[in-house]
Parts: C-alpha cells; sequence; structure tokens
C-alpha cells in the first residue's frame, strides 16, 4: 500500500503507477492546512505541542518583517506544504535514512521521495518559480524560525548539547533566532490545533488575494 487517505478523504498516492494519474495525487488547501496542523516538529520533542503549520506561519511573519514581497510570503508559508503527505521527518533522521541508501545504492532516496512531493504541491499552488528564485531567501527564512523554536521550545543548552550544524552553531555567523517573538508566551501556549490549522487556512486565503492584486499590477 503506498497511498494515503487524507483528512478530505482523497486517496493520495505517494509512489506506483498510479502516482502518475491526473488525479493521482489530489492536493487542496483544506488537508495541508488540517494535516500540517496535527504534524509535530522536532518529532514531538517540544515543552508544548508545536506543528508544522505554526511553524510555518512564524515563516510567514518573518518574511513579512524582513519587507520581502507577497510572493516570498506565501512561499514561506507554504514551503513545508508537502509534508502534510509526507510527514515532517526531522532532519537528523533524514540524513540517517539517506546514509542507508547511499551505502546501497548510491541513491539519498529520502531526498528523492520529498523533492518529488514538493514539486506536485508547489507546481499544484503555482509556486515552483518563487521558489526556484528564492532558495537562499527561504531557507535562511526557515533556519531562524527553527533557532526560535529551539530557544524557546526545546531543552536545548549549548554547555552541555552538540552543536547543529544546521544553524551555524560554533561558527563566527551563527543563525539568531527571532526577538520579536516568544513561542512559550501564554497566547500561544493556549491555542489549539484547530486555532493553528484556521490561522493556515485564513493566511493562506489572504496571501493569495494579495498575490492575486499583485501580479495584476505588475501586467498594467
Amino acid at each position: 500500500m503506498t497511498w494515503m487517505l487524507t483528512a478530505s478523504g482523497a486517496e493520495y498516492h505517494l509512489a506506483g503507477p498510479a502516482a502518475l494519474a491526473a488525479c493521482g495525487r489530489p492536493v487542496n488547501i483544506e488537508d495541508v492546512a488540517h494535516h500540517l496542523a496535527i504534524v509535530a516538529q522536532f518529532n514531538g520533542a517540544t515543552s508544548r505541542p508545536y506543528s508544522v503549520a505554526e511553524h510555518s506561519l512564524l515563516c510567514a511573519d518573518i518574511a513579512r518583517r524582513s519587507g520581502a514581497s507577497v510572493f516570498v510570503e506565501i512561499a514561506a508559508l507554504m514551503h513545508d506544504a508537502h509534508e502534510a503527505y509526507t510527514n515532517d521527518l526531522i532532519s537528523p533522521a533524514k540524513q540517517a535514512v539517506n546514509g542507508f541508501s547511499m551505502g546501497t545504492a548510491g541513491i539519498e532516496a529520502w531526498t528523492m521521495f520529498e523533492a518529488d512531493h514538493a514539486k506536485t504541491v508547489r507546481e499544484h499552488f503555482k509556486l515552483l518559480s518563487v521558489f526556484a528564485g528564492n532558495k537562499q531567501l527561504l531557507r535562511s527564512i526557515d533556519s531562524q524560525a527553527l533557532a526560535t523554536a529551539r530557544r524557546d521550545l526545546t531543552p536545548h543548552d549549548p554547555s552541555r548539547h552538540l552543536p547543529w550544524p544546521i544553524l551555524g552553531d560554533g561558527t563566527v555567523q551563527p543563525v539568531a533566532p527571532a526577538e520579536w517573538v516568544r513561542l512559550d508566551s501564554p497566547e500561544r501556549e493556549v491555542k489549539t490545533w484547530k486555532d493553528w490549522r484556521a490561522e493556515f487556512h485564513d493566511r493562506y486565503l489572504s496571501l493569495q488575494v494579495r498575490r492575486t492584486l499583485a501580479g495584476l499590477g505588475a501586467k498594467k
């Protein structure tokens, strides 16, 4: 069995011949928002539930505060949207899986699997060109969100834990967390997964309207 049942009742094929059919990978914002609001970041190793949806909203906030365009802002919100179908595998696990596959066939299996579904989802939401043209910026936004969550929601202690290369620990320019937000605030802690689902869904719709208007303006 290489297909999954989505929250809306659709059958999404992760692999196999059916995945190549036009209807083999149905994608919609309702499923994405629902799934991401339940999928945990850090494998659940946080002081409170911290979902991919909340992380994605933080990325969109970082993009907006940095003065990025609405196109980058919506890409920041949707950068992990494919995890609604692949799940959120933590970076160490991704490297471990890739290591096993490299040792047997010379192919980074997880990277290829994830990239395939990221392309499917980004193509559906017409975001391929935005991602292609803003890789470094989106990576830096994602990294700052990660650094912020590590500071506020994990037991990380630099005096006794190994450095995180992904955040540049031990280098002259480590990734700094956002100083304008605290993820361990009471306001955030009382929100439920349904609140984050609604916020993610509504933010997408709002950004989509702005993106459409910006696109129309560019054509004038």
